[in-house]
């Protein structure tokens, strides 16, 4: 465990009424305490669980997994206020750690792209200019930052298919014991991967003791072994069991008896 707690400050009464003030989760928000190294946010559309993740990811300052950091970021203005009114307690602070979202993945595919393609003209341009002597002593450490950059983000990220692609950048940013921080992964993930995903968490907090804080709708992420949940209900974010939750409830319903939903859905379109 990393963090043991996020608490939040009294607000002045002017800004109760905006965002993301007036948001569902933060109306009810005054303390979230985590006690197992998995835990998970669930609610509605709208209902602020993203925005309380990257409030959290403000106050704890990790980095922004995508292409800018926190601060440079104009979609988490909202989020870094609301950061500034949370009050941290950690158990144990860590060096590592990640804020991630599915749209980031691609800005970090561009940015690596963008480092290794300026990294190839630099050594081409070495080569134009060179005169004599060992040519590879004068590429070599420009060479050796590219080679890198393959072995560990393959040549191009964005070739991958986006679910392979997400695991991959995954894979190579989960380093370390740390606090991690991922909204709606499943956005980019099919089942299967999200299985994958399941794995390689799990994974990481058996060998490392990281922590993982995830928003996510997915009934598939939320039903992780040794996690918690906390659901927004009637504007207070409560723990709750995996099959208490909407989610849970209204897949089953939909798998068990698709035709009915059809048939409803159809109607109403009459």
């Amino acid at each position: 465990m990393i963090l043991s707690y996020a608490s939040l400050r009294n607000i002045p009464e002017d800004k109760k009424d905006n965002y993301p003030w007036a948001l569902p989760i933060v109306q009810g928000l005054s303390r979230i305490t985590f006690t197992k190294n998995i835990t998970f946010l669930v609610g509605e559309n709208g209902s602020g669980k993203s925005t309380l993740l990257e409030a959290i990811a403000a106050a704890s300052r990790v980095p922004i997994a995508g292409s800018h950091r926190l601060e440079e970021d104009d979609s988490l203005a909202g989020a870094l206020e609301l950061g500034n009114y949370l009050t941290l307690k950690y158990i144990d602070k860590s060096g590592h750690g990640l804020f991630a979202r599915a749209e980031d993945f691609i800005g970090f595919a561009r940015k690596v792209k963008r480092e290794i393609k300026e990294l190839t003209e630099e050594i081409e341009e070495v080569k134009a200019g060179w005169t004599g002597g060992d040519l590879s002593l004068a590429v070599g450490a420009i060479q050796g930052e590219k080679n890198a950059l393959i072995k560990r983000y393959s040549a191009d990220l964005e070739a991958m298919s986006h679910g392979e692609g997400f695991l991959k950048f995954f894979k190579t940013r989960l380093t370390g014991r740390g606090l991690y921080l991922i909204d709606e992964p499943e956005a980019a993930l099919s089942p299967s991967r999200q299985l994958a995903l399941i794995s390689l968490i799990r994974r990481k907090v058996k060998e490392t003791g990281s922590q993982f804080i995830i928003a996510t709708h997915s009934p598939i992420m939320m039903a992780m072994p040794e996690s918690e949940l906390y659901m927004l209900q009637d504007q207070e974010l409560l723990k709750a069991e995996y099959k208490e939750t909407e989610h849970y409830k209204l897949t089953k319903a939909f798998l068990d008896a698709p035709e009915v939903f059809m048939k409803e859905l159809l109607q109403e379109d009459e």
